[in-house]
């Protein structure tokens, strides 16, 4: 009877003993389960908000190709979400922008918990570490046109933010891809011509069919402030951690980030393609040819064009060199620009600089001389005695210009016609001349007329009133 106790209450210990552990494994299940959903729903709450957010306001505080990632509201900083009972969620938000379409937004959102050592990082670090490895990662589509309606070549959506949007994907703790390394197809280090067109070898993990390659100009270890996102060519999926691609042609910096994209998401900044600078060259320009007064707009053609390229029109006899206005790189091969005005000379050599060099004397721009115009004599009038500095103000001046001071009569010079030159021209532009007015026998009103060089002589506009010069009753001081 004792033993039979015995393995009775053995029994009995070992049942007990069993539903005691089961019932602490099941709350602790269910402690982990309720832990885990809180988390989610944190994660979720906080990227709903984002997107709400981002639907009816567009980025204010960046562009609306935000690379890298940024808060997704407010002024600046971390977007932030808490929830009674729930942990602190953080997300981040990246857009892509295609003003081309109705399409024109389509935003990655990152959520990730915040943690207790996240206080001591940068916003930019916290960003980028959340985008590599998040929590929660939402591909939104919004389309901020309606059917029928253009959408902008530039600017933000004001009246039709998010009209429509369409949740692309949403994928708890993604496979981002990451990128470790560069390397031509010879294996040499990563560098090109900024005319693009470089085989480059990508290595990294999580790469999968259909994923595209993207530079991102760098500048001090992250993205430039403008933000330039250019597409790679001939993009390969050799396997999940090999990608083949062409550099694209680049027209500002040297630097680039490669970053991968696929629909996991998009890997963090890390290795970087260098490009080299070429020397610019100028082929051709249309049209070659325009008035001396300059604003001739100029398309020049050639290569080795970059960002903050200068434009120069220089005189083929002396040198002298005059700045183009109004100079826009429009890619690697054309830019366009605007003719300055001149003071001497015909036959002017158009070149292009950039931080490598200047290009050869290789295009020559023809200036046609326009017969010239006087707008404007100041002072208006003076002595007799001539010495009197005067500004000329008009059109088409030319170094080699003639002044002459014609006697006028009834609105018409006289008859026979009288004459005098001035003695001291000096031309400052083309549109600005000084002169020393000569000394005349009458003290009246004179014509003011400007020759140029094969240019032709003004005409009758402008006048100059010479006065009497004291005790001389014929003005000009020497007779009697």
């Amino acid at each position: 009877m004792l033993i039979l106790a015995l393995v009775l209450l053995l029994v009995v210990t070992a049942i007990v003993g069993g539903l005691i552990g089961w019932v602490g494994n099941d709350l602790n299940n269910a402690t982990h389960f309720a832990s885990d959903r809180q988390t989610q729903e944190a994660a979720t709450s906080v990227t709903d908000t984002a997107i709400q957010n981002i639907r009816y306001t567009p980025l204010w505080t960046q562009t609306l190709n935000a690379s890298p990632p940024a808060s997704c509201w407010g002024g600046g900083g971390v977007s932030e979400l808490s929830n009674p009972g729930e942990p602190t969620f953080s997300v981040w938000c990246s857009t892509a922008w295609n003003p081309s379409s109705s399409s024109t937004r389509v935003v990655t959102f990152s959520a990730c918990p915040v943690e207790a050592g996240d206080s001591g990082e940068s916003d930019a670090v916290m960003a980028q570490n959340c985008a590599s490895q998040p929590y929660l990662q939402a591909v939104v589509t919004f389309d901020d046109y309606p059917s029928g309606l253009s959408a902008p070549t530039t600017g933000e959506c004001y009246v039709y933010c998010g009209t429509t949007m369409t949740v692309d994907s949403w994928v708890w703790s993604p496979a981002v891809p990451t990128v470790t390394s560069l390397t031509l197809s010879n294996g040499s280090t990563a560098t090109g011509s900024i005319a693009g067109g470089t085989s480059v070898a990508i290595t990294g993990t999580g790469f999968v069919g259909g994923s595209t390659v993207t530079f991102v100009e760098e500048s001090g270890g992250a993205p430039s402030s403008d933000n330039v996102l250019l597409p790679a060519t001939n993009v390969t999926v050799n396997s999940s951690t090999s990608i083949t691609a062409k550099s694209p042609a680049v027209t500002e910096g040297t630097q680039y980030f490669v970053t991968v994209t696929t629909p996991n998401g998009t890997s963090a900044y890390g290795p970087v393609f260098t490009y080299s600078l070429i020397s610019p060259t100028v082929s051709s320009l249309s049209p070659n040819s325009g008035p001396t007064t300059g604003g001739t707009a100029v398309t020049i053609a050639g290569t080795g064009f970059v960002q903050g390229a200068s434009v120069s029109f220089v005189n083929e006899s002396n040198g002298d060199s005059f700045s183009a206005a109004y100079v826009t790189v429009l890619s690697d091969s054309e830019i366009t620009a605007v003719s300055p005005g001149v003071t001497e000379g015909s036959q002017y050599w158009v070149t292009v600089t950039t931080p490598t060099s200047t290009s050869a004397d290789s295009a020559a721009f023809t200036y046609k001389q326009v017969v010239p115009t006087v707008a404007t004599v100041s002072p208006t009038g003076g002595s007799a005695a001539g010495g009197t500095t005067v500004t000329i103000t008009g059109t088409s001046f030319f170094n080699g210009a003639t002044v002459n001071f014609v006697e006028e009569s009834a609105g018409a010079p006289t008859s026979p016609t009288t004459s005098f030159p001035a003695t001291s021209v000096t031309v400052t532009s083309p549109t600005t001349m000084t002169v020393v007015t000569p000394a005349v026998t009458t003290a009246t009103t004179y014509f003011v007329l400007v020759t140029t060089p094969s240019g032709g002589t003004s005409g009758y506009g402008a006048y100059f009133t010479y006065t009497a010069v004291p005790g001389n009753g014929n003005g000009n001081g020497n007779g009697n």
